[in-house]
């Protein structure tokens, strides 16, 4: 798991407003969310795929 040591922004009244984050944890971030969202478009293609298949909707390559 990602460890993060974040910094924050804040306004005039305390609200945080922003984040700073060291470069390299921003990096690795970025490579974590496109890792779940690979990960989330393979799930969603099992699950359409698995209703194709229960439905005999595909074809083969066989000859």
């Amino acid at each position: 798991m990602l460890q993060l040591q974040e910094q924050y922004i804040t306004n005039a009244q305390g609200d945080r407003i922003a984040v700073i984050l060291e470069i390299t944890a921003y990096q690795k971030l970025l490579e974590e969310m496109d890792e779940f969202l690979c990960w989330k478009g393979y799930q969603q293609a099992v699950e359409e795929t698995e209703k194709e298949f229960a439905n005999g909707d595909f074809v083969t390559l066989d000859h």
